[in-house]
């Protein structure tokens, strides 16, 4: 079984338990498939497309329903509560087929996923009873009250507060940027829990969970918010004005509500990652459709290199998408599979376990994604400005790098948990720094073996080395400061992040040896040594100088040598494979 964060070590070997969309059922394809045609007939319509993104609601609860009729809306709930007790490749797959409508996609993650799961995992036997069969069949919708005014990315400083009484508990205080807010049944509230001293003072016992029901008296839903995409959404603020609270829909335990948010996130994170997936597909179909038929000076434009180029890179995303989105799948379900579904406390620990690599995909999946629309409106001209699919879709993608935490908070948290693993033993990592350190000083004979698979391993196995080797150099120039260097935290996080990205593809591909395949993973090392190498460098530079500075260089530059592609031949290979597809 894989141990969290365990890529970063260096092996001369590909681990052979990734997950991969090669090793997918036949009952995950045709869940994929049925997902495929339920957007196809039902949301993907030009009226209900118009109707969605005019936000209504009405629709996209009838819609909800239909896809609780399908068994969509409890895939992922055990049998005993009404759901289909489906694995998290199958989350997957769900998450990516609905995002090619992101307003829509917005709400269902947000009822499925953030609004439902706490229950699932945190809630009580009774509640469990109580509330699963109702989100499950699609009679209530759920949401998720974390952020405040005040408090968004340092969401443990909410200021909603909670105490206890004998009838219950009394909350109080805002929510805002409430995704499904308008419409929902029931809300999953964040609060800090008080207890009263005497006089004047009061106890804090931390932030805590609850279930409240809209019917709550004091529950206030505010106005719909006009955001620049998923329009169709709803985002609304809520007011908590002495709501009580039944002392039985207290979540979790009293004060441990952030463990319960943390990584309730963590696997909104790997939905949202997925979902980022699909928009891609999305992006890159349209662009491939369109560049065959826009012709410019007697020809079709996706002859042009400039296009070829465009569209070769967001295949390589796509892939480099994929890759990671199926590995964390496989991560995840692995790790929960093996605890008690009942014990929340083991599937905290099982959950936790991944959080490095939640982060990561969501941090470049998001990203890549942002990419891949930019280009579909690049290549799509002035018509791509205009208000449509590709406008749309350049709109929607955007809020992927703020929402289930920024990525910027996301890459200090990754290189934060790392850094945690390691001063607490379970992950070997100053070890394998010492051990790096130790083989840098002695130039390596070894030469870059003819087999690709085996290339790109010995590619990616050194550049774990410079990865090791400057993380080292950080740790030793500010140790426990290290945290106050975000600039430098930032820069070791999109090493690991490629690193992992690499290794996926690398995996993908040692299961699926097409020509294809090979291509499109031979522009991902490319791309993705070259940053290394870049980044690795400003590393050194803000945690060295002089002679210290020019020898950590050296073994760098050491490390990332490599053969770079003809990215034109390349390219040209990339695109004639995808319209012999079509």
């Amino acid at each position: 079984m894989a141990k969290g964060a365990d890529f970063v070590l260096p092996s001369d070997k590909l681990p052979e338990d990734i997950f991969t969309v090669n090793d997918l059922t036949e009952e995950h394809k045709l869940i994929r498939q049925t997902m495929r045609e339920f957007m196809a007939n039902e949301v993907l319509t030009g009226t209900a497309m118009e109707r969605i993104e005019s936000k209504d609601l009405l629709l996209q609860r009838e819609l909800l329903k239909k896809l609780a009729g399908l068994g969509v809306l409890g895939a992922e709930i055990p049998e005993e509560y009404g759901g289909q007790g489906l694995d998290k490749i199958t989350g997957a797959i769900i998450a990516e087929e609905i995002a090619k409508q992101g307003s829509f996609a917005c709400t269902f993650l947000a009822h499925t996923g953030i609004g439902t799961l706490p229950i699932r995992f945190f809630g009580t036997e009774e509640q469990k009873k109580k509330y699963l069969p109702k989100l499950v069949n699609g009679e209530w919708i759920a949401s998720y009250c974390l952020t405040e005014s005040g408090a968004g990315s340092d969401a443990n400083s909410a200021n909603a507060e909670a105490v206890e009484t004998e009838s219950g508990f009394v909350l109080n205080g805002e929510k805002t940027f409430v995704t499904n807010g308008g419409f929902a049944d029931l809300f999953i509230v964040f609060a800090q829990l008080k207890e009263f001293e005497g006089g004047s003072k009061w106890k804090k016992l931390g932030l805590t969970a609850f279930i409240v029901e809209k019917n709550s008296p004091g529950l206030v839903i505010g106005a719909e918010e006009h955001k620049m995409g998923i329009r169709g959404s709803s985002t609304a603020t809520i007011s908590l004005n002495n709501v009580l609270v039944p002392k039985e829909n207290l979540l979790g335990e009293p004060g441990k509500g952030f463990k319960i948010a943390l990584n309730i996130l963590n696997l909104g994170r790997f939905k949202l990652a997925a979902a980022s997936l699909g928009g891609g597909r999305l992006g890159l179909e349209q662009a491939l459709k369109y560049s065959q038929e826009r012709k410019q000076f007697g020809k079709s434009i996706c002859e042009f290199g400039a296009i070829r180029q465009k569209l070769a890179q967001m295949a390589a995303k796509i892939y480099a998408m994929e890759s990671v989105v199926y590995r964390t799948a496989g991560h995840l379900e692995e790790a929960i599979g093996k605890v008690d579904a009942n014990d929340s406390k083991a599937v905290l620990k099982a959950i936790e376990e991944f959080v490095v690599e939640c982060s990561l995909v969501k941090i470049f999946c998001s990203e890549a994604l942002d990419f891949i629309v930019d280009e579909n409106v690049q290549i799509h001209g002035g018509s791509g400005f205009c208000e449509g699919s590709p406008e749309r879709q350049y709109r929607d993608s955007r809020i992927n790098r703020i929402f289930e935490g920024t990525n910027e908070i996301n890459r200090l948290l990754a290189i934060g948990m790392l850094l945690k693993k390691a001063t607490t033993g379970s992950l070997p990592l100053m070890q394998a720094i010492k051990q790096v350190v130790g083989e840098s000083m002695i130039p390596s004979m070894q030469t870059e073996p003819e087999d690709l698979v085996e290339r790109l391993t010995y590619y990616l196995n050194n550049a774990k080395k410079a990865v090791l080797l400057v993380a080292g150099s950080a740790y030793e120039k500010y140790a426990l400061k290290l945290e106050e260097h975000q600039i430098l935290l930032m820069a070791l996080s999109d090493c690991l992040m490629n690193i992992f990205v690499m290794e996926s593809s690398l995996a993908a591909l040692s299961k699926n040896k097409t020509d294809s395949n090979s291509h499109l993973v031979q522009l991902i090392f490319d791309d993705g040594l070259f940053l290394v190498e870049r980044l690795a460098r400003e590393i050194v530079s803000m945690c060295a100088d002089g002679d210290t500075q020019r020898t950590a260089l050296v073994m760098v530059r050491r490390l990332l040598k490599f053969t770079p592609v003809n990215k034109e031949n390349l390219s040209n290979k990339i695109v004639e494979g995808l319209l012999r597809r079509g």
